[in-house]
């Protein structure tokens, strides 16, 4: 009979077990965000929450796709393969996996083989014994469940991180391959104005030989001559360091040898005005964020269960044995234990309740952060917007300017042919011309450069990986 009961307690108690764990739903989650200080002093503009609650369509990232070239797609898959840091951090990941199966071990009796012997060498006695033990706490507060819970948040927050370092990475070497050709471009050009104050040097020596120009002119012309090989000088370093850049994000040995053969490709597609929440929400670095509220969440849980009872379950299964010669014996007196216990903490200086109000503290503080996160990404977006609309403006008045002087350098041509204007006034016009088309190539290079920055603040949907 007594047996019969056991058997129905320890059923019953597996039954009600963990009947003190709750779940971290969205619901719950989405009120802790929702008491963040940060947030409440913060207004998010209508465009952005007017269809928070409605059903998307897929956000189009179309404008992003005129820059992903073929050679960027390759280097870009070969950087997610090879860089240093991805790869590092994928161990940390692997860590954070192992940790999170940890966790959930605890759930599980755990079982332990033991095998002793003892001797006494004055009246020559033996004891030996065998035994299988196992024992078993009953999660009936859900402290083990929600330990597990904290390893299984972790792990997902580390492996948003680890999606978060792979956009990173596919964008840094988006922006190091644009710059690579922009440094190609600007190359080029600084070659072209060299070329032409070299033919102005010409001019300037038969101007002296005739008496229209003096030594000082010529001077100033060989001078210039000088500090813009110089310039030129900086700026193939500065391209052989981008280069060695683009090899170390990929994976390569730096020697600065990789070739990008490209050129600036026209961005046809216009950025949309208005981006739903949702999108932002699932930015990698910010969904980390959450799942750390999720974690703190589980650890406020843990903490509270470790203030209450704790119910074991022991059971052990061996046998012992006494001055017997053969190993074959040892099971002729078999041992079999079966018991229970509860332990409850009484007085332990006040740790245990200190330990809850530390986690619910720090549970605060990873709200305050999920805010934060929130509040820098509004204002990538915005930045990357503001920064988009000054530079296409910029671009525009820059072409302007870029035509006027064509059209000057045109009816200065004319007149050379007429012989109201001469080579020298032409060749310093061509001058300024290739000055606003540098100028003009660094403002091309930062239209991509926010573009991906606009990209990677909405949170990168795959294109770049």
């Amino acid at each position: 009979m007594l047996k019969k009961i056991s058997i129905v307690g320890s059923l019953f108690l597996s039954l009600t077990s963990c009947i003190g764990y709750k779940s971290a739903t969205p619901d719950k989650i989405d009120s802790l965000k929702n008491s963040s200080t940060i947030m409440a002093n913060t207004a998010i503009p209508a465009k952005w929450i007017q269809e928070k609650n409605q059903d998307q369509p897929s956000f189009s990232y179309a404008w992003m796709n005129t820059l992903l070239t073929l050679d960027l797609e390759n280097l870009i898959k070969e950087g997610i393969a090879h860089n240093a840091d991805i790869l590092i951090s994928k161990e940390k990941l692997n860590q954070a996996e192992l940790a999170m199966d940890i966790a959930g071990s605890s759930l599980y009796p755990t079982v332990n083989a033991l095998a002793n012997t003892n001797n006494n060498l004055v009246s020559g006695s033996h004891i030996g014994n065998l035994q299988l033990k196992t024992n078993w706490e009953l999660d009936l507060w859900g402290k083990n469940k929600s330990a597990e819970m904290v390893g299984v948040s972790q792990y997902f927050s580390a492996l948003s991180q680890q999606k978060m370092l792979e956009q990173s990475v596919a964008a840094t070497i988006a922006k190091t391959y644009y710059l690579n050709i922009a440094g190609q471009y600007q190359e080029q050009k600084i070659r072209d104005f060299i070329a032409k104050t070299e033919d102005l040097k010409k001019i300037c020596a038969i101007q002296n030989k005739v008496g229209t120009a003096n030594m000082l002119d010529l001077s100033s012309i060989e001078s210039e001559i000088i500090l813009l090989n110089s310039y030129l000088e900086k700026i193939k370093n500065g391209n052989a360091q981008s280069r060695r850049s683009l090899e170390i994000l990929c994976g390569k040995y730096p020697e600065g040898l990789i070739k990008v053969y490209s050129k600036f490709s026209p961005l046809k597609e216009d950025i949309p005005t208005n981006f739903p929440l949702n999108i932002l929400e699932k930015r990698a670095d910010i969904m980390a964020r959450q799942f750390q509220i999720e974690s703190s969440f589980y650890e406020v849980q843990e903490a509270k269960a470790a203030r209450l009872p704790a119910i074991n379950i022991g059971a052990s299964v061996g046998a012992a044995e006494t001055n017997v010669d053969g190993i074959s014996n040892l099971f002729s007196n078999p041992l079999i234990k079966i018991g229970g216990g509860l332990t409850t903490p009484i007085f332990n200086g006040g740790k245990l309740r200190k330990n809850v109000e530390i986690k619910t503290a720090r549970q605060k503080q990873l709200v305050e952060e999920y805010a934060k996160s929130v509040l820098l990404a509004f204002n990538e977006v915005e930045s990357a917007l503001a920064n988009l609309s000054s530079i296409d403006k910029q671009v525009v008045f820059q072409q302007q300017a870029i035509s006027a002087l064509e059209q000057n350098i045109a009816l200065t041509k004319k007149q050379i042919d007429v012989g109201s204007s001469n080579n020298f006034v032409l060749l310093q016009k061509q001058r300024d011309l290739i000055k606003k088309e540098m100028n003009t190539i660094d403002l091309h290079l930062q239209q991509r450069i926010e573009r991906i920055n606009l990209y990677m603040a909405l949170g990168a949907n795959g294109h770049l990986r």
